[in-house]
């Protein structure tokens, strides 16, 4: 899940869904949680569920997201328990969870690093946005279907990079492009682990991506 920075409040907003565009324009159009590309109008998605005392026009309630992860985290997300889940805009939501597979799973590797209650949270934020969502489901879920052809796609130019020696630069500029369009910036990063060239030009490509992080 990449983490990323979206800044100060741009202004005050009158409806929450007017704060669309500088989300956009701040972290990508790319759904804050799976990091799936968002082809049509992003949701403007609140972390604590309004229903369940979130802020409804706070810029630090306010993410994007997709159908799927909407849907799945649902009212789940209370202000009492808000703080039981890791968010991409205020924790290292990149070095819990692995994409080196088809499927995103908890990095088992970096967890046993941290804190009993990091582990917890990023437990809970894997159910909560079902990143394990069984196989039987996949058909329904786009964001497996497209997660996997963004990794197909990366892993055939991973094989030819080092082809390009004379022109390794435009070559890396031909992946970011690719990587921007098809979106799970993570999945990229997790291909190309070993190519840190390709690994910078991602982090400064993708909008709002916290380079600290990285």
């Amino acid at each position: 899940m990449r983490q990323v920075n979206k800044g100060f409040s741009p202004r005050k907003f009158k409806k929450y869904k007017e704060a669309e565009p500088f989300l956009e324009e701040r972290i990508g159009r790319y759904c804050s949680y799976c990091e799936m590309k968002l082809d049509n109008v992003p949701a403007v998605e609140h972390k604590v569920s309004k229903s369940e005392g979130g802020d409804e026009l706070a810029w630090s309630n306010l993410l994007l997201s997709c159908f799927y992860c909407n849907s799945h985290k649902g009212h789940r997300v209370t202000a009492i328990n808000k703080d039981e889940f890791l968010w991409p805009d205020e924790d290292d939501t990149y070095h819990v969870f692995s994409y080196k597979q088809m499927m995103p799973i908890l990095d088992e590797k970096y967890l046993r690093t941290q804190s009993q209650e990091i582990r917890q949270k990023a437990e809970n934020t894997y159910h909560l946005f079902r990143f394990d969502i069984d196989c039987k489901s996949w058909m329904r879920d786009r964001r497996i279907i497209c997660r996997n052809e963004a990794r197909n796609l990366a892993i055939k130019y991973l094989k030819s990079l080092n082809e390009h020696v004379d022109d390794r630069t435009e070559y890396i500029a031909c992946i970011v492009d690719l990587a921007k369009g098809y979106g799970f910036f993570s999945t990229w990063m997790a291909v190309f682990y070993n190519e840190k060239d390709v690994k910078e030009a991602l982090v400064y490509a993708f909008p709002g991506t916290d380079i600290v992080s990285y």
